[in-house]
């Protein structure tokens, strides 16, 4: 089944995918091949989905060889929040249906910018949810949409309201968090004309992508992601190719970058002076942002049909 561009976002369909730790990667027969899996499920939308983002992750780890493999799921729809996660069944299912090490979480994209008590409420439920499963809860900070002049005249302070409340929720609920915004922030402040972003301003391009499944590495692994590969093969059949890949000059430069923003939001964590307590305000209605077609794709272990040609990765610097 075919993505849609992601400048259509508004028809975007509802994936559950599961890509095998035995991800294809050449030199692989130099891994251990007794290593216990990571496994992580991924809950979001358009911008978890977005250019296979679990399955970047999964192949930049596969290319480590001195690191565990990477299982990954992901539940996402096209522009859906956390509360819709914590009230939609597949996605619960999920939560619950395995031994998770981590469930990531990711919000739309300004809920924790214009309705920060929204995304508590849905993280705080899904953190439940996911506690109970004896996973751990870890949050995808999104970056700012791209800072326009319209933009900025609106939400001036936009990556600022959203990068707290998702440091927030790490702190108040005790979680790892991924800074992926802090990332695109400091590569957006260093080089202005790299092309994080697609053409519509919001999603990301191969390069962002390249750089948000960089800052998951570091997150998850706790160690630099300096020389892994630039390019990652997603192949589905045969010998049809995606490949998403940057030059080696910029990858060694963002994949430096991802490090420093997860080093800091590991340092801003820690440091208990800026823990505050939240407080949410009353509920003030429902916005809507837009309305979505929703279908269904589901994976070889998910409900329904399993998936005729199941997905792997390759990570390589070719």
């Amino acid at each position: 089944m075919k993505i849609r561009k992601i400048s259509r976002v508004a028809s975007c369909a509802i994936f559950v995918l599961l890509f095998p730790s035995g991800v294809s990667l050449r030199g692989a027969a130099s891994r251990p091949a007794k290593k216990t899996p990571l496994r992580v499920l991924f809950l979001g939308n358009s911008y978890t989905y977005g250019n296979k983002l679990p399955q970047v992750v999964a192949a930049l780890a596969a290319a480590d060889k001195n690191a565990r493999p990477l299982e990954v799921k992901m539940v996402a729809s096209g522009g859906k929040n956390l509360l819709w996660h914590a009230q939609n069944k597949p996605s619960m299912d999920a939560v619950a249906s395995a031994k998770w090490d981590y469930v990531i979480l990711q919000d739309q994209s300004l809920t924790p910018t214009l309705m920060p008590h929204r995304t508590r409420q849905g993280a705080r439920q899904l953190n439940s949810a996911i506690t109970k499963s004896g996973a751990k809860t870890m949050f995808f900070m999104t970056w700012q949409r791209r800072p326009t002049p319209e933009l900025l005249e609106k939400y001036p302070d936009m990556h600022k309201r959203n990068s707290k409340t998702y440091m927030d929720l790490a702190r108040e609920l005790k979680t790892a968090v991924a800074p992926v915004g802090y990332a695109w922030k400091i590569a957006c402040d260093a080089n202005p004309n790299w092309p994080l972003y697609a053409k519509d301003n919001s999603h990301p391009s191969r390069m962002g992508t390249y750089l948000t499944a960089c800052v998951f590495y570091a997150t998850i692994y706790n160690k630099p992601p300096t020389g892994l590969p630039s390019k990652v093969i997603l192949s589905k059949s045969g010998n049809h190719r995606i490949v998403l890949g940057i030059t080696p000059g910029d990858a060694k430069k963002l994949q430096t970058i991802a490090w420093q923003a997860v080093r800091q939001a590991k340092k801003e964590l820690a440091d208990k002076t800026t823990t505050r307590p939240v407080k949410d305000q009353p509920k003030t209605g429902n916005v809507t942002f837009g309305s979505h077609m929703v279908h269904t794709f589901v994976g070889a272990t998910g409900q329904g049909p399993a998936n005729p040609n199941p997905q792997h990765a390759l990570a390589t610097d070719l």
